[in-house]
């Protein structure tokens, strides 16, 4: 009797077996897509992931025959939309539109609910947002990074700088700042740059460093002053604003930060999905016509590379902050 148990239990366990691989293989055969496609943003709109999302996920949607639908997905600096992608099926229909903060998440958040390397799968380097800049209010005293650097020298503790959340791009860009300048300036924090660039219009907060791809409008308009970009060189977006080197600061001599977006799925993607959005991707973001669409929203498009390109990249970049995090003696909370 016990054996006649055993063998039943066996055979059952490989019809169960044989089910599930059955299953797998089913879903793998399906065309892709075969449903409209999400793409999470895990910030606010506006911002340089979503200017990238909805450009680029119309096309898409047009290549694929299927609607991409953008959805934002934010809080806890990112990891909200973060998670709900990385639990997702992993099947090409659920993608996220990420950028730095997703990196520098990794040199400040003690406990993230997700890891990088473990639960996505990198698709495609959409393109990199320039330097950060340093906006002030119009009215600021200062017009340039060496005078803007004395003031705060003068004055410890007496601005105060806007950021969208701790473990963002604007914040731990402007606490390197601080750390390599030798200034104190107090920190406000927003639920997104739109918000925070407002309040520097109106005086209430004095400075900021912010993405081109959420700030140059306002530069443009003259809403708000650049003083700097913290970049090798000036912008093609934004040829009038100085770079860093040319300050003369140097204590400042080294400091370069520069934003970048990026498409990633959930782990165990198929390939041939991941590499089919990827192709469709480089070929949408390199027409002329969206390349100068993305420049004007902040965007410098990165020339045509595979998913491993992006993950090599994506890779150094969270080295990279977890040393301006232990550079800045900013810990993980």
């Amino acid at each position: 009797m016990t054996n006649r148990r055993a063998i039943h239990a066996w055979v059952c366990s490989l019809a169960l077996l044989a089910g599930s691989a059955f299953t797998a293989l089913e879903a793998a055969a399906q065309p892709f897509p075969s449903r409209p496609i999400t793409i999470i943003v895990p910030y606010p709109p506006g911002n340089a992931s979503d200017v990238a999302a909805r450009a680029l996920g119309e096309e898409l949607g047009k290549k694929l025959a299927q609607p991409v639908v953008v959805e934002n997905k934010p809080g806890a600096t990112g990891a909200i939309g973060a998670v709900f992608v990385a639990k997702s099926a992993p099947d090409g229909h659920t993608l996220l539109m990420t950028s730095t903060s997703f990196a520098i998440s990794t040199a400040l958040v003690a406990n993230l609910p997700y890891n990088v390397s473990n639960d996505f799968e990198p698709v495609v380097h959409v393109g990199g947002s320039g330097g950060m800049l340093l906006i002030v209010n119009p009215s600021f005293p200062a017009n340039d990074l060496r005078h803007f650097v004395e003031l705060a020298r003068q004055n410890p503790g007496k601005y105060n700088y806007a950021h969208v959340g701790r473990g963002t791009i604007q914040h731990l860009t402007m606490e390197v700042f601080m750390a390599m300048a030798g200034v104190q300036i107090q920190p406000v924090a927003y639920k997104g740059s739109v918000q925070a660039i407002t309040d520097i219009i109106s005086g209430q907060i004095q400075v900021m460093f912010d993405s081109p791809s959420s700030a140059a409008a306002f530069v443009d308009s003259g809403k708000v002053k650049a003083l700097t970009s913290a970049a090798d060189g000036r912008s093609t977006r934004l040829p009038n604003v100085s770079a860093v080197p040319e300050s003369g600061v140097t204590e400042l001599k080294d400091f370069r930060v520069g934003g970048w977006v990026g498409l990633l799925a959930p782990a165990k993607t198929p390939k041939a999905i991941v590499s089919k959005l990827n192709e469709e991707l480089v070929a949408i973001m390199n027409a002329p016509a969206m390349k100068q669409k993305l420049l004007q929203g902040g965007l410098e498009v990165m020339p045509p590379h595979p998913p491993e390109k992006f993950g090599e990249f994506l890779k150094a970049d969270m080295a990279r902050w977890q040393a301006a995090a232990t550079a800045a003696k900013i810990p993980k909370e």
